[in-house]
């Protein structure tokens, strides 16, 4: 009875603790892991609108301009954050470390909002008064020039621009004496009864920014000296502290429920083992004991028979998997054998046309000389028709006959090699394993570039605005023709990412003993759900028939092999920018250097592949450098000077 008793309060023991372990495993419901996660989301997408609206303040402040319209989204997305933040207190008993800390921010955010929109109120205001001062200064020069206040008008020049630059603090002038200044200047009888009230508008935006300046550098201070960020950083560990401790208790839990039930089945195992032991179940063993010992020499027989029968099975299954490895190999060839032929057609389609709009200068140069020729044969006028035939020869060198002569016979040199690189494709298909190896030689990376915008002109111009940004730059170790197929398909794809017109930024420079070049667009840029996957093989964004997708993925091979690095950097909506770093003298194996997919055309770009420094947009792209006639804008400044 005693047994039985015990027996029992074991398994009522043992039933209560297995209920307690799973009510607490499941504690921690879908629910919870949601609401951590809208949490920490919360979080950080606070420190990002903390960190945009510091360096948003100070750089408006710094510039002079009106606060960005992302900073100010970014005091209502704080607010909205905090409220989702501040929700989780109900699920908190009071005094925890959590809760403290999410006081400490609410405060904290609150000051911190009240000081940065003072901040925008007064920035806003300064700006506004700049803009207007700015607009009204030419007006004021040139009216009090047109009545010969030259004296006053240049005053009013020099004033205007002491007051912009002490507004963008490029110098630090005296308030009260710049006050002064313009005080004197409403005060000028010659300016008050030649044009009365012509400055009033000038000085009173002058006398604004001068006012707004101080005020919105002492609400800068306010918001700059802010610990908010630092306090967040403290809630958002104390928050992942009490995630971990909620979730730990929970896996502890289902670890003891795991060993409980292992401990029962262990038992209940062990009492169905006692439970065979019967005399019965020893017969039945030693009578199929007995049954097999007689059926062995048969089950081995047809066990080899099978393992015969298996054994050419899989010979069979070999020699598909390699038929089939090759039939994969031949189709990669044919699309690298495509990416050849595309390639130089191109520079030879490019090239002729450019060639034949250069000839027109030749024809008119002839029928210059004809008349000139006839002129003396009919000896008439001879005098006055060489002199006009001379200078109109002289006027077509000054407009670049000759240099139009000379890209002429570039081309046709560029189309030699064209032709070059299609007998080499006919030599690389005698090995089917194997291909051809890559001429080595030396390369001008600039010069590369520039061949590369010559043949591309036709293609980019009256769309693109081409800035370059070349430094003196030694010659690399490499197969030249894969790298301007580099040049030729990252240029082109930057064109299409270009929809109707935008910009080319093209930075060459030296970083240790590797020559590194960036190709930056303005373009529509590249998803981030879509950066990992444009080096695949075969993928692409393009309409079908419009791109097999291999262009970025053999990019990319050629630049493994000659041991480079290639570095896509993209801003969806802003552009892309492609960076690539080869060694000055490449080490790579000869069987390395020659067996990457050679050119790609230019369709197999992926559609989205545009480009920018390698966390934003380069300052080129910014710039209004003047553009030449074929539309490319060259601006030869160092490659870390941002244009203004």
């Amino acid at each position: 009875m005693l047994r039985a008793f015990l027996a029992a309060l074991a398994v009522a023991v043992l039933l209560t603790v297995l209920t307690l372990l799973t009510i607490e495993s499941r504690s921690v419901t879908e629910e919870y892991y949601i609401a951590h996660a809208n949490r920490v989301r919360a979080i950080e997408t606070s420190k990002d609108d903390l960190a945009a609206i510091i360096q948003g303040a100070e750089s408006a402040f710094e510039e002079g301009r009106s606060i960005p319209e992302a900073v100010n989204l970014a005091f209502p997305r704080l607010i909205e954050n905090d409220k989702l933040l501040q929700a989780m207190r109900d699920t908190l008993r009071d005094g925890s470390p959590v809760a403290i800390q999410l006081s400490v921010y609410d405060a904290a955010l609150s000051k911190f909002i009240d000081d940065g929109q003072a901040f925008a109120k007064r920035q806003n205001a300064l700006a506004e008064a700049l803009r207007t001062m700015q607009e009204e200064s030419p007006i004021v020069v040139k009216e009090l020039r047109r009545f010969n206040l030259r004296i006053q008008s240049q005053n009013i020049f020099s004033l205007a621009i002491e007051i912009i630059e002490f507004a963008t603090g490029q110098r630090s002038s005296n308030v009260a004496r710049v006050q002064a200044r313009i005080d004197a200047l409403r005060e000028d009888a010659a300016v008050d009864s030649t044009v009365p009230g012509l400055v009033d508008e000038f000085a009173a935006a002058a006398t604004l920014v001068l006012s707004e300046r101080g005020a919105a550098e002492n609400a800068l201070e306010h918001v700059s000296k802010s610990r908010i960020r630092d306090h967040l950083w403290v809630l958002s560990d104390e928050v992942l502290s009490e995630n971990r401790r909620t979730v730990g208790r929970a896996d502890k839990a289902r670890l003891l429920l795991s060993i409980c039930a292992a401990l029962l089945l262990i038992g209940t195992g062990y009492a169905m083992v006692q439970l065979q032991k019967s005399y019965r179940e020893l017969n039945r063993s030693n009578a199929e004991l007995s049954n097999v010992n007689d059926s062995l020499e048969d089950r081995v027989a047809s066990r080899t028979e099978e393992l015969s029968a298996a054994y050419d099975d899989l010979k069979e299954s070999q020699v598909q998997l390699v038929q089939a490895e090759k039939m994969s190999s031949l189709g990669e060839l044919v699309a690298g054998i495509s990416h050849e032929i595309n390639t130089p057609l191109y520079y030879l389609t490019s090239n002729a046309t450019v060639i034949q709009e250069r000839l027109a200068v030749v024809d008119d140069f002839f029928d210059i000389a004809e008349k000139m020729i006839a002129a003396v044969a009919a000896r008439e006028s001879v005098k006055e028709a060489i002199s006009r035939g001379l200078l109109d020869m002289r006027s077509m060198f000054s407009d670049g006959m000759k240099e139009d002569i000379e890209e002429a016979r570039d081309l046709i040199q560029d189309s030699i090699d064209g032709l070059d690189e299609l007998s080499e494709l006919a030599q690389s298909l005698k090995d089917f394993s194997r291909l051809d190896r890559a001429k080595q030689g030396e390369f001008n990376v600039n010069d590369g570039l520039d061949k590369t915008l010559l043949i591309v002109k036709n293609r980019i111009k009256n769309k693109v605005t081409v800035h370059k940004h070349y430094e003196d730059i030694p010659v690399i170790t490499c197969s030249p023709s894969q790298i301007n197929q580099i040049f030729l398909n990252l240029i082109t794809n930057a064109s299409d990412a270009i929809e109707d017109s935008g910009e080319l930024v093209l930075r060459t420079w030296q970083e240790d003993r590797n020559v590194c070049v960036s190709i930056g667009d303005s373009g529509r840029g590249i998803p981030a759900d879509l950066l990992s996957k444009i080096r695949d093989p075969f993928f692409t964004t393009k309409e079908v028939g419009k791109g097999t997708g291999l262009g970025l993925s053999i990019v990319d091979q050629i630049v493994t092999s000659h041991q480079g690095e290639l570095d896509v950097v993209s801003q969806p909506g802003k552009g892309t920018v492609v960076t690539l770093t080869l060694p000055i003298f490449a080490s790579a194996k000869e069987e390395d250097s020659g067996e990457s997919a050679a050119d790609g055309p230019i369709e197999d770009q992926i559609d989205d592949s545009e480009s920018v420094a390698v966390t934003e947009l380069p300052a080129g792209l910014e710039s209004g450098d003047a553009s030449d006639a074929s539309g490319e804008s060259v601006d030869e400044t160092d490659h870390k000077e941002a244009t203004a």
